[in-house]
């Protein structure tokens, strides 16, 4: 037994004796205990270690444990210790008292997309939830049960940096059993099959297709156009079409995506932000002329697009910064032998806005990715490959090595 696994059991120990609260010293306090979680006398007993204290019980009966001091299952309780150790008292703290504020948001069913101070609040928030894998594990164990507020981080906030990682998707996987909300299920879904294309199926808790086209049926059925659902769904059926190297339900994809989104009522400059996530995604797959085909038409986004953000306050957290643009564009160009890239210089400036949070590691991935393809010194590759390849392996987005070799012939000398 692992000494993790050992010090989650005693941690158990303490919760369980601490939810019972009487002494736990003899045969009838066992019973007692039994009758109130369904577990058996001697099986309490061995947990504990009054007889056979070296055999261990198994997970359906610490999952039992579990759920008697209020947690969903073994693995739930194990989250919940493990970010304990690394959160800081301060951010604890900070998260902890935030729980008056999420269960008035779910007591009174506040609409969040209409109200500007309460989505001030949450995206507050989401500054220090965010900021640590340990924070998010820690506000996912105190607030799951709060669909308000786990809907809002979770769904409405995507953090790219995370879709590739088993701990965060058993995070989504939880979300989307406990939502009820079709728009949250369909986002998150979407979010699992894109972290899975991105690792190249190197990752676990993936949906079958059938149930995502299940859910878009029901959004379209039940909800106005969702321009960010609806770029979402149609580059994962843009994924599915390629890996089966069915082109006509490619271009078919594509088709349906730009009239939706030429009908749909949007904002010119909003249509653009979808383009420039859209394309995004294109480049993920391999399809640098497309890309390259429809980012051409929109460079006046660059300048025009932090104008309009200065005069329109946006109602969320979410939304591409300009970190996020210019990288797209700035690939694509490359990706097409296109030298004309000093439109995308970035500046310092460019990595001020919050919502770099949500897109820091995917994006460097794409960054250094441009960088390696420009760059003609292979010992200058080798050094931007090294930090390449550490981000690769914290995302496992491990996708960008197939562009890598799409794209740069001298791959095979600076990636040993």
């Amino acid at each position: 037994m692992s000494n993790s696994h050992y010090e989650i059991k005693e941690h158990l120990k303490i919760f369980v004796k601490n939810r019972f609260g009487k002494p736990l010293h003899s045969v009838k306090s066992f019973e007692e205990l039994s009758e109130s979680m369904h577990l058996s006398v001697q099986t309490l007993r061995r947990f504990f270690g009054k007889i056979d204290s070296d055999k261990e019980i198994g997970f359906s009966s610490l999952s039992l444990l579990c759920k008697y001091v209020g947690f969903g299952d073994w693995q739930e309780f194990s989250l919940y210790f493990e970010s304990q150790k690394n959160i800081s008292d301060r951010d604890k703290s900070y998260i902890e008292n935030m729980s008056t504020f999420f269960e008035n948001g779910e007591r009174y069913n506040i609409d969040y997309h209409q109200n500007t101070m309460v989505v001030d609040t949450l995206n507050d928030y989401a500054k220090v939830i965010y900021q640590r894998k340990e924070n998010l594990q820690f506000f996912y164990t105190l607030y799951q049960k709060n669909n308000w507020s786990s809907d809002y981080f979770l769904a409405w906030l995507p953090n790219y940096n995370y879709f590739g990682q088993d701990w965060f998707r058993t995070m989504l996987a939880s979300r989307i059993r406990e939502s009820n909300n079709t728009l949250v299920k369909l986002a998150l879904n979407n979010f699992l099959f894109l972290g899975s294309f991105l690792s190249n199926d190197n990752c676990g808790l993936v949906s079958e297709i059938e149930d995502l086209d299940k859910l878009y049926k029901d959004y379209r059925k039940n909800y106005r156009y969702m321009p960010y659902h609806e770029m979402r769904y149609h580059t994962i059926k843009l994924i599915f079409a390629k890996k089966n190297n069915d082109e006509e339900e490619f271009q078919k994809i594509i088709k349906q995506y730009f009239d939706g989104l030429e009908n749909s009522g949007l904002e010119e400059i909003h249509q653009q932000e979808m383009i420039i996530f859209f394309c995004n995604t294109l480049l993920w797959l391999q399809e640098y002329k497309l890309a390259y085909h429809y980012l051409k038409k929109m460079k006046p986004f660059l300048k025009s697009y932090p104008t309009k953000n200065e005069k329109q306050k946006s109602m969320h957290f979410f939304g591409i910064n300009m970190v996020f643009v210019k990288t797209t564009f700035a690939l694509v160009w490359v990706a097409n032998h296109d030298s004309k890239t000093d439109d995308f210089e970035l500046f310092d400036s460019d990595f001020k806005d919050i919502s770099g949070l949500l897109y820091n590691d995917y994006i460097k991935i794409m960054y250094l990715t441009k960088c390696i393809i420009s760059e003609n010194g292979l010992a200058k590759k080798k050094i931007l490959f090294q930090d390449l390849k550490f981000l690769v392996d914290e995302t496992n987005y491990h996708k960008i090595y197939d562009i890598l070799i799409d794209l740069d012939s001298e791959f095979a000398k600076y990636s040993v």
